[in-house]
């Protein structure tokens, strides 16, 4: 394991641990980038959900630089069995800077994801949703049928997030709520 990643091994997944700081320095010297999705690979479940909370953070400054990884941010996406890691990896999404061809395959990616079991990765695929389905006119309408299938989802977070982005979907130019777009801050 490298020294970047050694910053994670403390602790559990209650908190994000040094991903902030680690996210900063990945941000200010993007050398550090490899050291940082090697993350990713761990088998240690702390190490990759806190790697990909950075990730995130990278990706909101710096749009471009997981795009030679998409491939193994979708099949982590619908793979990896920590939750934190499937909704970092959900809103890393919505960062990036894709293809058209990207974009459909990211979207169809994040729709098979509305079934997770978890409320944190639903809630940041809908607003994922939301965001990539304003700008790819093609998919929102599968997109807005998706969602709405969560309207009386049991979570009462869930069906929030479904009213809002259906909202947000049906008329694109209204603002998105506070917080489902973070790349403006690391």
């Amino acid at each position: 394991m490298n020294t970047l990643l050694e910053k994670f091994t403390s602790g559990d997944l209650r908190s994000d641990g040094l991903a902030s700081e680690v996210a900063a320095s990945v941000v200010e010297d993007l050398s550090l980038l490899p050291l940082l999705t090697s993350g990713l690979d761990e088998s240690d479940p702390v190490v990759r959900a806190r790697s990909a909370d950075a990730l995130e953070k990278v990706t909101r400054q710096h749009p471009e630089v997981l795009q030679d990884k998409l491939p193994q941010m979708v099949r982590l996406a619908l793979t990896d069995e920590v939750p934190m890691v499937r909704w970092h990896i959900a809103m890393i999404f919505a960062n990036m800077s894709l293809t058209p061809d990207e974009s459909l395959w990211v979207i169809d990616t994040l729709i098979q994801m509305l079934g997770d079991i978890s409320v944190f990765v639903k809630s940041w695929v809908i607003s994922s949703l939301c965001i990539l389905g304003r700008g790819v006119a093609e998919k929102r309408m599968q997109i807005l049928d998706n969602i709405k299938y969560l309207e009386d989802d049991d979570s009462a977070a869930v069906r929030s997030r479904v009213q809002n982005a259906l909202a947000c979907l049906e008329d694109v130019g209204k603002a998105l709520p506070t917080g489902w777009s973070k790349s403006d801050a690391v």
